[in-house]
């Protein structure tokens, strides 16, 4: 036996080998996420990172934010941080939006090693449903992708910030692209983008971006494809991007319906029809997970606010920057419950019967993802002091969910959280960027032997 993977243990008279315990790769992708989230809090809190004095909490805070791609802070970003602070959150920005296991493959492959079965697997479950797809093709589609997108993006953002220096005008047009693509919702100005409400290049570029960012590799790769030159016809989609793109447009454009319906003569009073319309647009695009906003978010009514808590829910696509329980989880839960009704067995959509197991799987994210924001509802609602009584309800269901799904829209409760709400809230954003079966799976045994219980009936209904 090789004595790396083997041990030689005494079996009563004779010598038995038995087998090392293999690490799990996805409780490393957990350790990699804690271990960048300390570094970056580490080195937010040296001196040359920060102006003034930042207690630690805040700042592994924001570097959690970050990370987890998330964008809620309860400091200024802007003005907290130095240049070499600013470039720290960068990196963990970019980091965080491309993942750990894009990062690390990418180093390995640079140092001319091949990464293991293990970790190319993990890697490979992070962009696609896909197992026969090498490693290195998937970095070199996404990366390139991600830095010519993000390039394109600050020198659009490089011409509108006409009021800036040329150094700093470089520096937060790159920071705004990186921040935007990753649906990170980061800015350096004091009010996200609310200066730039009826900027019009500015608004689109962020709205490109943020749903580039949160559309997912494998529906990115299908469109780009979609149409064949050499033959003059369109290719095949999979389902999964026909029902990806598809939901996530119907989400937008039902959101845009439903936030100018609903601040015609409040958010949006005023205003003209065109101002509307871009306001509007912008919040329905970047809501959902971008976390970036041109509007006053706490002045908005009642309605819009639970509405925007239900599509930052949703959140975006799987294998992209964005959070929450993703538009295909949506979906499959919103086709089990239609394909219920009409008397079905199966879960049927444009032809096609979905797995059972895929079926079984959006279930159990839906579930965990309602008790994870119930019970982190729950923990603030106890260790939170309110102002005013006000709609402190909603303020706290719009942070959880806002943290859950990675999108960093507040009521402006961040910067009011005690430091135990500071805590509840950084375990929320890294459960909502790993996903709760992700963490579930990393420390759990897989069960080969399935047991079943005689059968007895209940009422319901």
């Amino acid at each position: 036996m090789h004595p790396s993977r083997y041990q030689r243990v005494k079996f009563g008279d004779s010598v038995l080998p038995k087998k090392k315990k293999q690490v799990n790769p996805i409780m490393l992708v957990v350790i990699g996420y804690l271990s960048l989230i300390l570094l970056g809090s580490l080195l937010l809190y040296m001196p040359f990172s920060h102006n003034g004095y930042i207690p630690y909490i805040d700042l592994l805070f924001t570097s959690t934010s970050a990370v987890c791609v998330t964008g809620l802070s309860t400091i200024n970003i802007g003005s907290s941080f130095t240049a070499i602070g600013d470039s720290i959150l960068m990196v963990l920005m970019q980091a965080g939006g491309l993942g750990i296991m894009t990062i690390s493959t990418f180093l390995i492959l640079l140092a001319g090693m091949r990464p293991g079965f293990n970790h190319e697997s993990v890697l490979l479950s992070s962009f696609t449903q896909e197992g026969n797809i090498d490693g290195k093709k998937i970095l070199m589609a996404v990366l390139p992708f991600t830095f010519i997108l993000e390039i394109i993006g600050a020198v659009f953002y490089f011409t509108q910030f006409k009021n800036l220096e040329l150094g700093p005008r470089i520096f937060t047009a790159a920071f705004q692209a990186i921040s935007s693509f990753c649906n990170v919702g980061f800015t350096l100005f004091p009010d996200s983008l609310m200066q730039f409400q009826f900027n019009p290049i500015l608004n689109v570029t962020t709205c490109v971006l943020a749903l580039a960012g949160g559309f997912g590799f494998l529906a990115v790769a299908e469109l780009q494809y979609l149409f064949n030159f050499k033959s003059h016809t369109f290719r095949k989609m999979s389902l999964h991007t026909r029902v990806a793109t598809g939901f996530t447009f119907i989400v937008i454009l039902i959101s845009i319906l439903f936030f100018t319906v609903t601040e015609w003569n409040h958010g949006l009073e005023g205003l003209s029809f065109g101002q509307k319309l871009l306001s509007s647009s912008f919040m329905a695009f970047t809501s959902r997970t971008a976390g970036l906003n041109t509007i006053d978010v706490p002045s908005l009514c009642y309605g819009s606010l639970f509405f925007f808590v239900i599509i930052m829910f949703i959140g975006a696509n799987p294998g992209s920057c964005g959070g929450g329980i993703k538009t295909t989880t949506a979906a499959v839960i919103f086709l089990l419950g239609f394909n219920r009704i009409l008397g079905r067995k199966k879960t049927q959509v444009l032809g096609r019967s979905l797995p059972e197991e895929t079926v079984d799987k959006a279930v159990r994210i839906f579930v965990v993802a309602i008790v994870m924001v119930t019970l982190a509802t729950l923990v603030l609602l106890q260790t939170e002091t309110p102002k005013s009584d006000n709609g402190f309800f909603l303020k706290v269901v719009f942070e959880v969910v806002s943290a859950y799904s990675t999108c960093g829209l507040s009521m402006g409760l961040t910067s009011d959280l005690s430091d135990l709400g500071r805590i509840v809230v950084c375990i929320v954003m890294f459960i909502g960027r790993m996903g709760p079966l992700f963490l579930i799976s990393a420390v759990s045994k897989k069960n080969e032997i399935d047991t079943w219980y005689a059968e007895e009936d209940i009422m319901v209904g």
